[in-house]
């Protein structure tokens, strides 16, 4: 009972969370198909191993996944449950959350019960919920049914899945680097021979040239930060990630900062002569025209740069993303260009996202749980099986061209429609034509992430902090960021200095010190734990 009381308490608090969660929105950064590598044939890849136990009995998982299902639902899941049933005595029922209020009925789910197998992800709450007791333990069961999965994800992804020091979640394969950064109109920069924005220097250097040459151009889309992250409170100080190899794109919570090379070295950001220096110059970028006068009440403008709104945006950009405007450009505006700079391209903090970012468990009410293990097992390891799950029937719903690429044949089953970004393996996924631009993305950062400290290791994606203790003081803070922090980083105040020690005194006494002192206590202890040090 205690179990399910602690899971349901978590629903409110969880969906409050992440509705507001904008890079990991679930639209924005998980939709996309794309791969570093075609397909192998399927001569190359190995048989996965098949169970040693009983399986006479005929059992019926439920495998519960985000978002809205595809037409051909059923017929995908006839064929796959055919082979299942050879190959392990099961069949898979996929049951979608929707994208109608996903989040409460993600928390229902594992509150009532009736999956066997669940999506997971660090921007749906993983660690919250794995430290509640919503999944199983799945070190046992992975020894015991998991064998080609022991072989095929690697160790230290695995090990990043781990909450507490058990693991709770099957990472796929995929390394997709979700990199911040700047989408920008390459098109007005090579028009007027302005720099590349890939510094702080560059991009003012860069909206000062458009604002000369049009100046009745938008520069830059903006608007207050919800302050979920608790380290910005207006978006365009993202900026600062040219100038901080921060191990997270906000710096830590409560203005505390850590840089990627030395993750456990927890310094005092907002109390620091880097900070005054770094409003002063939000505030000359807002005085000199580069948002709006009342970007603080603005709604955040969906799609702003590819409706031409502004020339670049700063904040929850992603390779992805820039992708989108891309592909945008040439269908609606094949004169405009769209380029993209990530932020560690100059800071060095360069990697791919969390293991995370898309994975499975095995939810506490599994009624199967050696079974779900056994058909995760063949879902992700067997190469036939899972392009029949990612992609559907071959020569109905897709078909690979000469040159190796995925080609879709019917609008019934798109491009990974059944929502199992989960279940993505790099040796098999199926590259799409357009897939090109972000692969040369990928094989660039994955080159530049390699020459780190931590190499392609995502630090602080899978580190959970649980903030029960000082949920009072917690919430204090950020009303106090919204409301005197947001116009300092947007450059509304006249005296920035005077602003700042007001700001600061303020948030000292809504609770500051007592939520950083429970913050560095638990990061440091996660940094200790994966020896980021």
């Amino acid at each position: 009972m205690r179990k399910y009381m602690k899971i349901a308490s978590l629903i409110l608090a969880t969906c409050m969370i992440l509705t507001l969660a904008a890079c990991g929105k679930p639209v924005d950064n998980t939709t996309p198909g794309t791969s570093t590598t075609p397909s192998p044939s399927a001569s190359d890849s190995a048989t996965p191993s098949e169970p040693a136990i009983d399986t006479s009995e005929r059992v019926d998982l439920v495998f519960y996944v985000m978002g809205d299902p595809p037409a051909d639902e059923q017929v995908v899941e006839d064929a796959l449950n055919a082979k299942l049933l050879e190959r392990v005595n099961a069949t898979v029922d996929f049951q979608f959350s929707t994208w109608t209020d996903w989040a409460q009925k993600y928390g229902l789910q594992l509150t009532t019960g009736g999956a066997d197998l669940i999506y997971v992800a660090n921007w749906n709450n993983y660690g919250t919920y794995a430290s509640s007791g919503a999944f199983l333990p799945l070190e046992d069961l992975l020894d015991q049914y998991g064998q080609d999965l022991i072989k095929i994800v690697d160790g230290g992804l695995l090990n990043q899945c781990k909450v507490d020091g058990t693991l709770y979640a099957i990472p796929n394969t995929w390394p997709e680097y979700t990199l911040n950064g700047v989408n920008y109109r390459e098109d007005l920069r090579e028009k007027y021979d302005l720099p590349v924005p890939n510094s702080i220097e560059n991009l003012e250097a860069f909206l000062l040239g458009i604002k000369e040459n049009e100046p009745n151009q938008p520069l830059l889309s903006v608007t207050t930060s919800e302050s979920q992250g608790l380290g910005k409170a207006f978006n365009a100080f993202e900026v600062m990630n040219f100038k901080y190899p921060w191990v997270a794109t906000d710096g830590l919570p409560y203005g505390l900062g850590a840089d990627f090379d030395a993750p456990s070295d927890v310094y005092d950001y907002w109390k620091s002569q880097d900070f005054v220096e770094d409003c002063k110059l939000m505030k000359k970028w807002a005085d000199l025209g580069f948002w709006s006068k009342s970007a603080l009440s603005d709604p955040n403008i969906q799609d702003a740069f590819i409706q031409g709104l502004c020339v670049a945006e700063v904040s929850g950009m992603n390779p992805n993303k820039n992708i989108a405007a891309v592909e945008d450009f040439k269908k609606n505006h094949p004169d405009w260009k769209a380029a993209y700079v990530a932020f560690g391209e100059t800071s060095g903090a360069i990697y791919p996202a969390a293991a995370t970012q898309n994975a499975t468990a095995i939810p506490r009410d599994s009624k199967y749980p050696d079974r779900a293990m056994m058909v995760l097992n063949l879902l992700l390891s067997d190469q036939e099986l899972n392009e029949l799950v990612q992609c559907g029937i071959k020569g109905t719903h897709y078909e690979i061209t000469v040159d190796g690429y995925y080609k879709n044949l019917s609008e019934n089953f798109l491009y990974e429609n059944l929502n199992t970004w989960n279940l993505r393996n790099n040796d098999f996924k199926l590259a799409q034509e357009t897939d090109k631009l972000l692969n040369e993305m990928f094989a660039k950062y994955q080159q530049l992430g390699a020459k780190t400290k931590f190499p392609n290791i995502n630090v602080y994606g899978n580190f959970t902090e649980n903030y029960d203790a000082y949920q009072v003081e917690r919430g204090a803070v950020s009303d106090v960021m919204r409301q005197y922090l947001a116009p300092i980083q947007a450059g509304f105040v006249t005296d920035v200095d005077a602003a700042i020690a007001d700001f600061l005194q303020r948030v000292d006494n809504a609770g500051l010190e007592t939520c950083r002192e429970g913050f560095i206590a638990q990061y440091k202890a996660y940094c200790e734990e994966y020896g980021y040090k």
